[in-house]
């Protein structure tokens, strides 16, 4: 009988410490996945300043974009794209879309650092690179509600 009591005390004080190792797990696995959707931009909106306008953008979702650029001179731009999404580490993304008018534009956004690293590509008549280009454009990036 005392070894029967004794199995018994021995399986409840292990499975105890196992269901106390698997609800710490459990949390730190939520924790990270928590710290993983704050740096997400999928669902969120951002503001991107940069040298010549701001940028208001709101990623809908991984594969569908609205932006609204105002310039220092105050005129506002606007439209829905299709934007092609790559995250490169947890802060790290690249975002890609072309817009109605020709307009390229390739961003890197590290969420973390609130930068972002830019290059467009437009139309220009007076340009012998096939009527084209191109620049790059540093920014600063913050979440924004």
């Amino acid at each position: 009988m005392k070894t029967l009591f004794y199995f018994i005390a021995i399986s409840l004080i292990i499975t105890s410490c196992n269901n106390s190792k698997q609800e710490t797990n459990l949390q730190t696995q939520n924790t990270e996945r928590l710290t993983e959707l704050q740096q997400l931009l999928v669902g969120k909106k951002g503001k991107i300043t940069f040298p010549e306008m701001i940028a208001e953008v709101n990623y809908l979702n991984d594969s569908t974009l609205h932006w609204k650029t105002t310039s220092k001179e105050g005129i506002v731009v606007e439209g829905y794209e299709k934007m092609y999404y790559k995250k490169l580490t947890d802060n790290l993304h690249f975002l890609n879309w072309i817009e109605k008018d020709g307009w390229t534009v390739s961003q890197i956004i590290d969420t973390k650092a609130g930068t972002v690293k830019a290059f467009w590509s437009f139309a220009d008549e007076k340009s012998q690179r096939g009527k084209r280009t191109s620049m790059f454009v540093d920014g600063k990036f913050e979440f924004i509600n």
